[in-house]
């Protein structure tokens, strides 16, 4: 099946595809021990920045989510908790419990090492070291659900559940440099890295609630590229002994930025062949993330063996080339089918988390069926 074809099949879009190959290409660059980032920022004196591509996806991850239930909450006037989890599930879930059986399978862990991945509470309690992003994202769907929830039993306007997202982040930005202080750490747990993923929400309300206030921001190019120029300026300055706590909210930041500089909704629009490649990468970047780390033991052991003047090129380009293939290979094996079961089985409520904003659409229409979130006439 073509990309163009799996793009309309799940209505992904491009842009977004996009924005995800840029985070995926950096965490892949950031695991590996030679990455080409890193190698070209050495001499300017800045550490890799790769990790930050998780931040990217967690504002991208809170953008979409947030766009899912707030479009449905406007459309449909309900959100169907238990369907949205249900579909959450479909996408992350089935993938992901296949990869943890491969470790066991394979020897590379035993199940008291993953008994937290089992539970989805590994950024607390160990287990695969770059799985503790999943749990954060998975923790956030509740947090995220449970505002609403409340909420819809106050019969809260969306301006005022926009405040209590925006106060969320504030918290948990305030979190993260008290846990700093007091050298806990706040590179993994979930309380200390929701604030990406909250942004990504409030980004939602505004584009589905004041698309023209969503539109006018991202006009704000200059502000969103002297964010970005500022993190690298910081890393730099900072490079000997950095913040963590500040260097994560850069990342953040960094992430709202590229989202507003990087998303335009056109229907139809061509894209360049390297802008295409790049999007293509993003539509497998789950599989990607989950599986990428297995081909290291294997590219070292090549590497090794190789003649010195190929063994920088080997060790620089095959991890990049491989771990995309075994991602591809498992998304297609797993994901893909799974989707496309869901998508028959519990299809979504509305068109898509973005796209066309809620406000264009009629509002009001029936609740879904089911166990549902009502948020009643004042979703406004």
């Amino acid at each position: 099946m073509s990309t163009g074809a799996i793009e309309r099949q799940f209505r992904r879009e491009i842009e977004l595809d996009f924005i995800r190959g840029i985070a995926i290409l950096l965490v892949v660059d950031f695991h590996s021990r030679y990455g080409l980032l890193g190698y070209a920022l050495r001499p300017l004196g800045i550490p890799p920045l790769g990790w930050a591509g998780v931040d990217i996806f967690f504002v991208l991850s809170g953008f979409l989510v947030g766009g899912l239930l707030v479009k449905e909450w406007r459309v449909r006037g309900s959100i169907d908790s238990k369907k949205f989890l249900v579909r959450r599930g479909f996408k992350i879930w089935p993938q992901y419990y296949v990869y943890l059986i491969a470790l066991l399978v394979t020897g590379h862990r035993t199940l008291h090492q993953l008994w937290g991945n089992l539970l989805n509470i590994q950024n607390y309690v160990g287990g695969v070291a770059h799985t503790w992003s999943l749990a954060v994202e998975e923790h956030a769907y509740l947090v995220i659900l449970l505002v609403l929830a409340l909420a819809a039993r106050w019969k809260l306007r969306m301006r005022v559940l926009f405040a209590i997202f925006a106060c969320l982040a504030v918290a948990v930005i305030v979190a993260k440099e008290v846990s700093t202080l007091r050298g806990l750490p706040v590179f993994e747990p979930t309380h200390t890295r929701l604030a990406g993923i909250l942004f990504g929400v409030l980004l939602a309300i505004l584009y589905h609630y004041a698309p023209d206030a969503f539109r006018r921001m991202q006009r704000w190019w200059g502000l969103w590229a002297a964010v970005l120029v500022v993190t690298l300026v910081y890393a730099y300055l900072s490079r000997r002994a950095w913040n963590p706590a500040v260097m994560i909210d850069f990342a953040d930041f960094s992430g709202v930025a590229l989202l507003m500089l990087l998303y335009r909704h056109r229907e139809g629009k061509r894209h360049g062949r390297l802008y295409r490649a790049v999007a293509w990468v993003g539509l497998y970047s789950y599989g990607i993330y989950l599986w990428h780390v297995s081909v290291d033991w294997p590219v070292a052991w090549v590497g090794e063996r190789l003649p010195s003047g190929l063994f920088l090129v080997w060790m620089a380009l095959a991890p990049l080339v491989l771990g995309i293939a075994l991602g591809v290979v498992m998304t297609k094996l797993v994901e893909f089918p799974m989707l496309r079961l869901r998508e028959r089985w519990f299809p979504r409520p509305v068109d898509s988390a973005v796209g066309t904003p809620a406000e264009a659409e009629p509002v009001g229409a029936p609740a879904a069926a089911g166990l549902g979130i009502e948020f009643g006439a004042r979703a406004e």
